[in-house]
């Protein structure tokens, strides 16, 4: 039997910025994040650092598709019908 306690940490957004470059197609963007259980007194929060990515124009518009439609579907009150990352 397992004694330790297990919570799930994910990296939560806090901030980001971003820049381009038309003549490569892609986006830079350049993130920071904070501990998911932030405000929770009896845990220590982990440290995770920042990061920058590059992402080409064509998987921007597609990431920039899958926001908007996970966008209205919290909007609507519609919850994803599996525990599955959407494509």
């Amino acid at each position: 039997m397992c004694t330790e306690f297990n919570m799930v940490r994910m990296r939560q957004l806090s901030k980001f910025a971003m820049t381009h470059s038309a003549a490569g197609e892609f986006i830079v963007l350049q993130v920071s994040y904070i501990d998911s259980l932030t405000g929770t007194k009896w845990l220590t929060l982990k440290e995770f650092p920042d990061q920058m990515v590059t992402i080409k124009l064509v998987e921007a518009k597609r990431l920039l598709s899958a926001l908007k439609k996970s966008i209205d579907y919290i909007e609507a009150g519609i919850e994803h019908p599996a525990d599955e990352f959407l494509d």
